[in-house]
């Protein structure tokens, strides 16, 4: 309890919070529902089969699951205001 009065006292809104977190969520779907659109499209381009194709999915959506927190952590650790 006490970590909550402490955190709504620097201006912090679960509101706003969970705002921010759904669009992220929304973000990540939306990019994996824009490879899933474009694969055949890929596959043609560069002559691969649906193997190598689910291949560069799976790359794809782990390095997106790698990255997400790599970036919090830079950001947290290099602000904008040095």
């Amino acid at each position: 309890m006490e970590n909550q009065t402490a955190l709504a006292g620097k201006g912090f809104k679960k509101g706003s919070f969970l705002a921010v977190l759904m669009a992220g969520v929304f973000v990540a779907i939306l990019n994996q529902t824009l490879l899933a659109t474009a694969l055949p499209h890929i596959m043609e381009d560069l002559q691969i089969n649906a193997n190598t194709a689910q291949w560069l999915t799976t790359v794809f959506m782990l390095v997106n699951g790698v990255m997400i927190p790599v970036t919090a952590f830079l950001i947290g650790k290099f602000s904008t205001r040095r």
